[in-house]
């Protein structure tokens, strides 16, 4: 059952209908999206006349007045329809817990920066603050479905959230910015940007050094991260560039791992980790170290027949040092090896590089005919390290385990493994136009990988492992989309989608002859989108169909995958805004998703319903925006067990910029998430160690940030 909260309803806004010839009067959507007049620098979201699946397309300027300057993807991503966010710690001030997009949690969609696909390899999970901040996005794109053959990644069924990086200026500046907010949060930088042709032979380039520090809405979820971005755009002809990126960033995170009701109760929302070096629930034995950076170099060339040629060279790794309490939540009591009152805890490393390539050609073939061809390859290794501590004595190994033969101190480890992932993924695709209103898109890509395990001792069988399996899948695509106008199209996608088994899959005795499946699923979506310089209005309905879906829960803070089975999602969506008089507007958004697991009820993270709507004002040197989101209930774990009830968060953000008589203008920001200081269960965190106790997160409560931008 979807319930509706009284004091949710009382700040969404239901959209007035437009009528159909204003809609004629106004410009094209393409105009307003090169320009960015009308309602792209107001909108939450826009969508695309172009598209052949539903897009949610969050630009720079809603990013910048809607997201704190802490922010990671998901806050961005929050903002379309039929999404789950969890983030406990508040805004920005942690990874995301739970991130789902029609109940498709991490890993079961894509993310890509720039075009380029990534993800840790075992099972194609990202760390949402360990990356980005979204200060250097220029636009995040929500896509809820499986793209065409061009669209690239391990888990494009799900969808893809698409990042892409901060686009130079024209004019050359220095931009210093800083911001104080709640739980003690400091956030500061300067963005440098040459301008066009500011730089030797005619380049031109950016970087922005940015860092914060807070505590975090949590007890022990204190945050300190530091991140280094750069752009260069360098002409080398009159056809052909070549931009290079990189991004350098170092985050230590405080990891609590969810709370019992009792807990909850007993100590308040904010309730994780304590500062008492006797406990498991220690800060100062729960915590990682993120250290990642992705680099990229794109040589773009356009031949004089239409031609037009991309190649991109990239690399990214991530390097994690995890530290963690045997049991925080006190159902294991201590004792190791070494005493009686010794803390028992995990320590560990992974470690991985990514090494990879993406080759795009697009040509024309004919007056109604065109052609895309390209591929995706990627080697990956990544190396996994976790070993049985006495905190107590600073991390000395602890003999807590069976011996494994041949193995020096293996009482101790839990596992020491290395694997390789080898990924390919060629595509073809004809677009077609019969008639000038109508385009039919046939397309076919190629899914390959080939996972390899080398491991003394594997994670969960603790056995000695060497394997190597390959899966793959022909993935075809269809789409059509019709302009009935030149504001309003309408569109219909079926497409295949394919994801390789984690690495867990090969915990078992004899992983080379285990019956290890792929997850495969057959999308199919129809939508309309109207866009305007005053409307943007989207609507679609979808039906994915999804075989050996793999599902995951977490004990202890550690996921374990499993076989899911059979699911099948289904779903209504909706996202409009809508420009009013005297510089304000109305946007909204709302779903109806169902999620069913075939001969087991529900599925797990994926809500009911969402609804989110507010107001919108824009002026010459003030703005401000009122949204309500409110995400329906959702069940945290298979067969309709760990139900959460649904919740809203209120967030009101107010800009204002102020010219002084001598020196730059001042650009001042207030923002206020969570207004009405909702302290509801949002979220299902999983098991505890020993007894299996559920676990949950709680929201993060009023947060506020005030902040200032200059530029000279």
């Amino acid at each position: 059952m979807v319930h509706l909260t009284s004091r949710s309803a009382a700040f969404l806004l239901l959209l007035c209908a437009v009528p159909h010839g204003a809609a004629r009067a106004a410009a094209p959507s393409e105009e307003v999206a090169v320009t960015g007049a009308g309602l792209a620098g107001r909108a939450p979201t826009l969508a695309s006349l172009d598209a052949t699946q539903p897009v949610s397309i969050i630009g720079q300027a809603a990013i910048e007045a809607l997201l704190a300057p802490t922010a990671n993807y998901d806050d961005a991503v929050r903002l379309s329809p039929s999404v789950l966010d969890v983030s406990p710690d508040g805004p920005g001030l942690s990874e995301a817990a739970t991130l789902s997009i029609r109940g498709f949690t991490d890993g079961q969609y894509n993310v890509t920066f720039d075009g380029i696909p990534f993800a840790d390899s075992d099972d194609f999970t990202h760390h949402s603050s360990a990356y980005f901040v979204a200060r250097d996005f220029g636009s995040v794109t929500v896509d809820r479905g499986p793209g065409d053959a061009t669209t690239i990644g391990n888990a494009t069924f799900g969808g893809t959230v698409a990042l892409a990086s901060r686009a130079l200026d024209a004019a050359g500046s220095i931009s210093p910015t800083v911001t104080s907010g709640t739980h003690r949060t400091i956030f500061g930088g300067v963005l440098l940007q040459s301008g066009k042709g500011g730089l030797p032979g005619g380049a031109s380039g950016m970087l922005d050094l940015e860092g914060d520090e807070s505590h975090g809405a949590l007890d022990g979820g204190a945050q300190r991260r530091r991140t280094i971005f750069g752009k260069w755009l360098v002409p080398l002809g009159a056809r052909t560039t070549l931009t290079l990126v990189t991004n350098v960033s170092r985050t230590r995170q405080g990891e609590p791992i969810g709370a019992t009701r009792e807990e909850i109760a007993l100590g308040g929302p904010s309730t994780a980790l304590n500062g008492d070096p006797a406990s498991q629930a220690y800060e100062g034995y729960n915590a990682s170290v993120y250290a990642t950076d992705m680099s990229t170099a794109e040589l773009a060339h356009g031949f004089a027949s239409g031609v037009s040629l991309t190649d991109t060279v990239y690399s990214y790794g991530l390097y994690r040092t995890i530290d963690q309490g045997r049991d925080p939540n006190g159902e294991t009591p201590n004792g190791t090896a070494f005493g009686r009152g010794d803390v028992p805890g995990q320590s560990g490393r992974n470690g991985l590089r990514a090494w990879g390539d993406v080759l795009r050609v697009t040509a024309p073939l004919a007056r109604t005919l065109s052609l895309d061809a390209g591929w995706w390859i990627e080697r990956q290794q990544n190396s996994r390290f976790l070993l049985d501590v006495d905190q107590t004595l600073g991390h000395a190994p602890d003999p807590d385990l069976a011996f494994v033969a041949g193995v020096p101190g293996s009482a101790a480890i839990d596992r020491v493994q290395r694997e390789q992932l080898v990924t390919l993924e060629p595509y073809v695709q004809l677009d077609w136009r019969p008639v000038p209103k109508l385009t039919l898109s046939a397309g076919l890509k190629g899914g390959w990988s080939a996972r390899a395990v080398q491991a003394p001792v594997m994670e969960g069988t603790r056995l000695p492992t060497g394997a190597r399996r390959d899966v793959g899948a022909p993935l075809p695509s269809f789409a059509a989309r019709y302009a009935l106008a030149r504001d309003w199209s309408v569109y219909a996608q079926a497409a295949r989608g394919f994801l390789a088994p984690p690495l867990q899959f090969f915990d078992v005795s004899d992983p080379a002859t285990a019956a290890i499946a792929p997850e495969t699923t057959w999308n199919f979506q129809a939508g309309t989108v109207w866009r305007t310089r005053g409307v943007s209005l989207a609507a679609d309905v979808y039906d994915i169909l999804f075989a050996n879906a793999v599902g995951s829960r977490t004990i202890g803070g550690e996921t374990v995958d499993f076989d899911q089975g059979r699911v099948v999602y289904r779903g209504v969506e909706l996202e409009a805004t809508r420009a009013l008089a005297w510089g304000f507007s109305a946007t909204g958004s709302a779903s109806a998703n169902d999620a069913h697991q075939h001969g087991a009820g529900p599925a797990p993270n994926a809500p009911q319903a969402t609804l989110s709507g507010g107001l919108l004002f824009k002026g010459h040197m003030f703005d401000a925006a009122l949204i309500d989101h409110w995400t329906g209930g959702t069940y945290g774990d298979t067969g309709g067990a760990q139900w959460v009830d649904p919740f809203n968060e209120l967030d009101l953000s107010v800009g204002h910029t102020v010219h002084l008589p001598q020196g730059p203008p001042v650009s001042l920001r207030a923002q206020v998430f969570n207004l009405l200081n909702s302290r509801k269960i949002d979220g299902f965190a999983g098991y505890t160690v020993a007894d299996a106790t559920p676990l949950w997160w709680t929201q993060a409560g009023l947060t506020v940030f005030v902040g200032a931008t200059t530029k000279f």
